[in-house]
Order: C-alpha cells, then structure tokens, then sequence
C-alpha cells in the first residue's frame, strides 16, 4: 500500500491480507449473534448545497452525521477577486470561487471559504473532530469548467483556504509514499483534472506539503470493465488517493434504469471492487444511487425501497471487509432514517435452492430453522396436476450459502403423500428435533392434514404420523394452512370462509402425534393467506385483508386458549403472502411481494405489546419473485428466506442476519 493512515485519534482497522486471497465474510455462528455495525461513516452526499438556500442541506450533512460531502465550485464570468473588509484577510486578491453547479455569469452563492468556517466551527465545538469522534470528514470538491477558470489561480485561493484551516487538514509530503496524516477535515479534489493538475504543481513548486488529494472518475460513459483489476492498475501513491465511481460499474443496467435483481454476482463484484481499492491504497465514493430524490436518471425503478436495500449491502460489505468506502445520494433524508435506526436484515447469500443433480423447482415453500444451522424446506411439486409433497434439508455455511443434502418425498409409513398449500415448522422437544407439515388436501376436498416426523442428524427426515386434523372428532376443514410451533406448544391458523381460524395444540413425541384442544375465530378477522409466528406465549398473525396488510396478536393462555389482543393495518400498506418470525423478543420480521411488482419487502415490527410499532419498508429480494416463507433463528442470527421466482417454478433461498443497534 502506497501510503498509510495515520488518526490523529486512531488508527482506522485494516485488513491485511495478500491481494491474491479469498477474504471470508465474517459470519460465523461465534461471531453472528453480536453482529453491530455503525452504518452511518458511510454516507456521503452527493451536490451538499442548495442554491436557493445555499447553506441548508450543508448544515444538513453536518447534523445528519454524513462523513463525506460533495462542494461543486466555479468562479463568475470576469474571475473577480475577493477585494474589500467584508472578506477574509487571507483571501484578499485571490479568485473568488463560488458553490454552485450550474453555470452563471454572476452566482448569487455562498463562497467555498464560508463552508470551512461551517466546519471550523464545529470541529472546535466537538473537540477536534466534525462529529465528535475522531473520524475526518472527506470534502470532495468538484470543479466545474464553466466561466474559462485560471485553474492557476483557482489553486492559489484553495490553498490560502487550506493554510488557514491546516491545523484541520489531512496532509501529505510529495515523494514521500507514506507519509499521508489523516485530520479533521480531507479534501479530495474532483471534476476538471485540469485543477488537479495545477494544484499538484503549485505545491510542487513551493512548500511540497499537500493539503489536498485527487481522485479519478469512472463515470457513466466509461465502459464497465469485466475484470474487477482493471480498475486499479496501479497502487494509491500520496496524491491519487480516492476514485469516485458510477454505481453502473457495479450493478449492471443502472445506467439504463433496468436494474434488475440485486443478484449474488453482483455483491461478490461489489465486495472484489472494496477489497481491490484498499489493498491498492484507495477510498471509493460510488454516486448516482438515489431512490426518491435528485436527478430522473440516477434514481432506481422502486425509489428509495431499492437504493435502501442497495445502501444496507454497502454498509455491510464495509463491516466485513473492514474497510471505509462511501456511497452518496441525494436521497439524504431517506438514507439517514435508515442509518440512523440501523435495525434491519443483512444479506449474505442470494442463490437457487439446489438438489442432488440440479436444481430444484416447487411452489408453497416453506423454510424453518434448527439451532445447529439446517435449513428445512417443504414444497408442493411444480405443475397443476403434480401435488406430490416434497422435503429437503441443508446446511448454512459460514458465508450464508446453503449445501443441501437431502431432497424426498414425504413418506410417512413409507407412503409418499400429496397435498397442497403445505407448510412446516420445526421444534426441539426433548432433544429431539420434530417436524410437522400440515397442507390441504389435493383434489377437490378441503380437509386439513399434517404430517409429523423427526430430522435426524444425517438431515434426513423420518416421517412418523400422517393424520387428519381435528378437534374433538370433528375433522377441520379450510385453506391455507400455516404451523408455528414453540416447544411442544402448536398453533395452527387457517382460511375458513373468508375468517381467519385457529387451532391450538400439543405434540406428543412418544406416538409423534397432535392433540388439538382449542379453536376459534382469529378476533373475528376476515383475511387472505395467513402466517403465523408464535413465541415466548406470545402470537402473531399477519395476513391480507381489503387490499391491506394487516396483523392480529394474541397470548397463549392455560390449556392452549389464546386471547386475541389487538388488530391493525402494517402503515395503511398493500402486498401479498405476507409472511412473519420472532426476531429477538421484541421485534418481528415481516416479507411479502409487492403488488405491482413481484418483489420482496420487508417490514420491521418493534412490539408495544399488544400492538406492534412498524418501521422500515424497504426491498429485500429486487428480483421478480413469490410466496415468500421466513425464519429466524435467534442462537446464531440466522435469517432464511425461501420464496419461488416470479417467472417461473424455481425456488430461491436467502441467508442473511439481523444488525441489532
């Protein structure tokens, strides 16, 4: 690395490994029930300024905690210098320079000296750093060529800034490699190279101490290069230091707003790119990745629910690889509520749920989780008159893929079984890990089944029971049905004549079988396709009703009753499948597919028992897909999602973790 960091408070981690190594994401299951990440070091806001408020979304960037800010500078028409009492002494009979993006003969903005007294002020307010921690803050500083600039003369001024903030400056020595000292405050120039050029040969020509860096741009005209290397042929020296690059040479489609999926090749290009940087000696700063705000064509097609999801992943990526790169928008209110409230799902695989020979294709899946990291799924097989009932079984890796090692039918008593609509959840009583599967008949009955079995540690399942469901030997009838289990404690909901239904029950592992005991309307709810999520006594049911998503929460009571609490809508939203698990023991997790779209969003719930607090709506899965199914498991911080593709039967899994502020 050519040049090192040097904190005036600390020294930022780094990883140091061969650039030719495989770096593994930090995900094991010692480490994953206290992942923690400060998300917000990585923002950076693109355009800092409003020219009709000129300093608004400056102060702005400095209250919301953004680390890296963008300033666009020109100077006016007749390149007037800064004469006269009302500007600063050290700037007398240099060139004014303006903030501003657009060209004008006469800009009515503030001067870029002003913003430096912005940050001075504060820097002293909050003991030596912009936000009171230690970390500088990187101004980048975008030349634009409007007006014929002197560039000559527009570096002078920017060193008579620089020499009058130095003591706050991040510095360097030209031709001293590893001499760069990081402060307060890091300039980073940008935009013409014409004044990186004349900036590096006014210090060159004088006190050789550099006071600011340069960048390059990968813009969106530039090709997207296939190779990750080819970005980087050479090692950071003391001034090229920083790339800014177009998200396009990320994602590809993002310059022709198609987009897509954010895929699985697509973050392994993302974590090669941050890895390459800083083993070359870089910062990155990707721009153009709006949701909601700024420039038509920088926004992404569902706003800020997939740039959100976007700026999850690059705060993540940072996490694992231990580095400091920054993504900027102009959606600066949206990313700070996200970054601030940092509670969300992390990802960590994206792929095609496989079987021995291929890959596997079903509909209705459903996925749960066991403690020692098995992923269990249950699915319908693909095709309208195919109700065979299949199961499989894997296992998570460190870096969040799953190997699967089994794929079968459901056998009990060695007879393979159909039905549709199924569903699963797996439980540990006493030692013994049970699964139990309930669907609908197939045909052109409505009957309810399930289907018990134990998961052996070889993750094969032995399918013991295959029974009707009933209560007091009254068989239930209904649609999809949905199990959660905790314990040995079962709770079964269901579809019944437009109302929402449930069963409660107990297993019985010396004859793997379930007691039903009670029954009754969900508080009397109308609904669509509900699911369930049970712990600790206490239930949630989320489901579909009048176009709206909506939840219900109840409490286990003495001999399997449930009082029904409360109802509401999630936010007044629309979706469809909804789909919900206990994360920790306040919070809940809800996906469903969008329903215009076919993508998966997700909502976080915080309980305020009985009723549930929503926060965060953002995109979760940004390719076309259906049906969602979710578990959580708390011991290890595993987060699984199974859904099938919304062009076709494939089935897709993925893995991830929830970021606990």
């Amino acid at each position: 690395m050519m040049g090192t960091r040097h904190s005036w408070t600390s020294k930022l981690l780094k990883v140091v490994l061969s650039a030719a190594a495989v770096l593994p994401f930090i995900t094991t299951s010692a480490s994953a029930s206290s992942v923690f990440i400060d998300a917000n070091p990585y923002k950076a806001f693109h355009d800092t300024y409003d020219e009709s408020d000129p300093d608004r979304k400056f102060r702005d960037a400095l209250d919301m905690k953004f680390y890296n800010v963008e300033l666009d500078i020109m100077v006016d028409t007749n390149r007037t210098r800064y004469e006269g009492p009302q500007y600063p002494d050290y700037l007398q009979g240099k060139v004014k320079l303006y903030v501003k993006h657009d060209a004008a003969a006469w800009p009515n903005t503030r001067h870029l000296y002003q913003y430096f007294e912005d940050m001075a002020a504060q820097i002293a307010a909050r003991g030596g750093s912009i936000h009171g921690d230690g970390r500088s803050i990187i101004v980048n500083l975008d030349m634009k060529t409007a007006n014929s600039p002197n560039y000559e003369d527009v570096a002078d001024s920017l060193q008579a800034i620089f020499t009058h903030y130095e003591s706050y400056m991040s510095h360097g020595y030209i031709g001293s490699a590893n001499s760069f000292t990081e402060r307060a405050i890091t300039v980073c120039l940008s935009g013409a190279d014409a004044l990186k050029n004349a900036y590096f040969n006014y210090i060159s020509g004088r006190t050789g101490k550099l006071l600011a860096f340069k960048d390059e741009v990968y813009s969106i005209t530039h090709s997207r290069y296939g190779n990750v290397a080819d970005y980087f042929p050479n090692a950071a020296d003391i001034y090229h230091r920083f790339y800014a690059v177009h998200w396009k040479h990320i994602e590809s489609g993002f310059d022709t707003l198609m987009p897509g999926n954010w895929s699985q090749e697509e973050e392994q290009r993302l974590k090669d790119m941050m890895y390459m940087a800083e083993q070359k000696g870089y910062t990155l700063r990707f721009y153009s990745l709006n949701g909601n705000e700024g420039a038509w064509h920088y926004k992404f097609p569902n706003g800020d629910g997939d740039a959100a999801q976007r700026w999850t992943q690059f705060a993540y990526m940072n996490h694992k690889l231990g580095t400091r790169h920054f993504v900027s928008t102009d959606s600066y209110q949206s990313m700070t509520k996200l970054f601030n409230h940092f509670l969300v799902p992390l990802r960590d695989y994206n792929h095609r749920v496989e079987k021995p020979g291929g890959t596997q294709n079903g509909v209705d899946v459903s996925v749960s989780i066991t403690d020692d990291r098995r992923v269990v799924e249950v699915h319908k097989a693909e095709g309208l008159f195919n109700n065979n009932l299949w199961y499989s079984v894997g296992s998570v890796r460190d870096d969040g893929y799953i190997q699967w090692v089994t794929n079968e039918r459901i056998n009990p008593g060695g007879q393979n079984k159909n039905g549709v609509q199924p569903h699963s959840d797996v439980t540990n009583v006493g030692g013994q890990q049970i699964v139990v599967q309930v669907n609908k008949t197939d045909g052109t009955g409505s009957g309810l089944w399930a289907n018990i079995g134990r998961l052996e540690p070889n993750s094969t399942i032995t399918w013991i029971t295959n029974e009707r469901i009933a209560i007091g030997g009254s068989h239930t009838s209904g649609d999809w049905p949905h199990i959660a289990i905790d314990g040995d404690r079962a709770v079964l909901v269901y579809l019944n004549g437009g109302k929402l239904h449930y069963h409660t029950g107990r297993i019985n592992t010396s004859n793997y079988s379930i007691t039903w005991s009670n029954s009754g309307t969900i508080n009397n709810q109308n609904g669509e396709r509900p699911d369930v999520a049970f712990q600790d006594g206490r239930i949630v049911v989320v489901y579909r009703d009048g176009g709206r998503l909506n939840y219900t929460t109840g409490t286990w009571g003495q001999n399997g009753n449930i009082t029904w609490n409360a109802s509401g809508s999630m936010g007044g939203q629309d979706g469809k499948d909804p789909a919900v698990a206990f994360i920790g023991t306040d919070k809940i997790i809800e996906l469903h597919t969008s329903q215009n779209t076919g993508l998966i969003w997700y909502n976080i719930g915080e309980l305020e028992w009985p009723n549930i607090r929503w926060i965060h709506n953002y995109v979760w899965d940004s390719g076309v897909s259906s049906r969602p199914s979710v578990d959580y498991n708390a011991a290890t911080n595993l987060l699984v999602d199974l859904h099938k593709s919304g062009m076709n039967d494939a089935l897709w899994y993925n893995t991830g973790s929830i970021h606990f502020p």
